[in-house]
């Protein structure tokens, strides 16, 4: 297991992921049924404790508190592997590690810290948040949750919905509006305990995938908490669960990662012993041409998270890299587990292959911290908002494309101004090729025949996003033509 005792520095820290590693997927091979977890609806509690011995519930909080002190990329090097052997698995230990933990770290007060980090890394208590609410997803200003000072702390009443790892959860960090609290239309973050009086947990919710993954509402009734349990400035809350869904959103990618490393292994096994016409799928080229994009498409991936990673190490701003590299990472791994279900064939449709269950796994991360629409709109705005963020890579395929994305954002910054946020199909063909432009320039540290390959893929993906862009209009106008003919009718 991880023992902080014996970790001197971050490099060593990180370093100590390797020998982590070997030991983590030797215990998820001998111990993790992901079949039964799917089937079951639940991780069972052995599984968490192994987890727990193995130091995983401590893998950003601080040695100082018990924890392994490990940095972002590696702490998203053991999602991956988490994700390769089961997703349930990886979503509930990098929800723990990144939202579930990250506010507590950054913004607790010495006393909370103090009392809930080391019950936090041991596995003791796994951690929870909850933002999302009825009548508030993307939009967080419309949150229905308060909190409100009264005599002894604060009082929370409110509800959250599809709150991960609320199950068996101990501590909740929630997001609640607090117009007593910095301004009317303000929000602050709090943490609050499983057992605090008024506290009411819902029942698991039946889902599509990551079905052993703990899913329900949450009930807060005259909940008080004392104000230490506030986390940074009040009425900050908005601000803050932004820095935190920038770590949730890198961690989530890395299981999109290890999805994906899992679909194309599955994907290479069954080709390479599937043999029709007397021959292995794999000889066939149309075969080689799926597992050839399967393989590029991952090595993709596992760049932009890193690239990610190091920003966020170097104290660099990541909110909208994480952004491009959810949006990314999870369009990309369904696309993987779709081609590898293909490659299989009617098997594939089947359960026990475990093909099928990968795929509806990988459906939800195209929702969860943040929808991919909703994302793709902000990446635009950001573009628009600030240029600069095109900068130029020394390749010449991408700075052709940089140049060309760099014109268009100048016309549609001269065209629209502030109003361009109401030419979302625009915005969002923007991101599509700025995304592109990002993921290859991520992929320049490779200097093998793959990786050039996937940057000129994605070359041509950003410049194909350009040429959609010149026709949103168009097809706005078509849109909303036909739903209006459907509503006629």
């Amino acid at each position: 297991m991880l023992r902080p005792a014996v970790i001197d520095d971050a490099g060593a820290r990180d370093g100590a992921v390797s020998l982590l590693l070997p030991e983590l997927r030797r215990y998820l091979a001998r111990d993790v049924d992901g079949e039964a977890i799917d089937r079951e609806g639940a991780i069972p509690e052995a599984t968490r404790d192994g987890l727990a011995r193995l130091g995983l519930f401590g893998l950003t909080i601080p040695e100082s508190h018990g924890g392994a002190g490990l940095s972002l990329g590696a702490a998203c090097e053991v999602v991956a592997t988490l994700a390769e052997a089961d997703r349930s698995i990886a979503i509930m230990v990098g929800l723990h590690a990144g939202l579930g933990t990250r506010g507590l770290v950054q913004h607790g007060t010495a006393e909370l810290r103090d009392r809930w980090l080391p019950r936090l890394a041991s596995g003791e208590c796994v951690a929870s948040f909850g933002a999302t609410e009825a009548s508030a997803g993307s939009d967080l200003t419309m949150l229905s949750t308060r909190v409100k000072p009264v005599a002894g702390g604060l009082r929370i009443d409110g509800e959250k919905s599809y709150v991960t790892n609320g199950g068996f959860a101990g501590l909740f960090t929630i997001l609640a509006s607090s117009p007593g609290l910095g301004g009317a239309r303000a929000a602050s973050l709090v943490c609050v305990p499983r057992d605090a009086e008024g506290v009411k947990i819902g029942r698991e919710e039946d889902k599509l995938g990551i079905r052993g993954s703990s899913t329900v509402t949450v009930t807060f009734d005259g909940v008080v908490v004392p104000w230490s349990h506030l986390l940074g400035e009040p009425g900050k809350g908005i601000v803050l669960t932004h820095g935190l869904l920038a770590w949730g959103r890198t961690i989530m990618s890395a299981g999109c990662v290890g999805a994906a490393r899992s679909a194309l292994a599955m994907a290479m096994a069954h080709t390479h012993t599937r043999r029709q016409s007397r021959r292995p799928l794999s000889a066939f080229g149309a075969t080689r041409a799926h597992l050839a994009w399967m393989s590029m498409r991952t090595r993709a991936m596992e760049a932009i998270v890193r690239d990610v990673s190091a920003a966020a190490e170097a104290g660099g701003p990541i909110a909208i890299p994480s952004a491009i590299a959810k949006v990314y990472c999870s369009d990309t791994a369904f696309a993987i587990a779709d081609r590898a279900l293909q490659l299989h064939g009617a098997l594939g449709f089947l359960e026990p292959t475990g093909v099928a269950r990968l795929l509806r796994d990988c459906r939800i991360t195209r929702i969860f911290e943040g929808a991919n629409d909703v994302l793709l709109v902000r990446i635009g705005a950001a573009l628009l908002a600030d240029p600069s963020a095109l900068g130029r890579t020394g390749a010449e395929a991408l700075d052709a494309l940089a140049l060309r994305l760099g014109a268009a954002v100048d016309a549609a910054r001269r065209r629209w101004g502030v109003g361009a946020v109401n030419h979302q199909l625009a915005l969002q063909r923007i991101a599509r090729a700025h995304i592109a432009l990002a993921v290859g320039a991520a992929l320049l540290d490779g200097d093998d025949a793959g990786s050039s390959h996937a940057v000129s893929e994605l070359v041509s993906e950003g410049n194909e996003a350009l040429e959609a862009l010149d026709r949103a209009d168009t097809d706005d106008a078509r849109a909303a033509a036909v739903l209006s003919v459907l509503a006629e009718a």
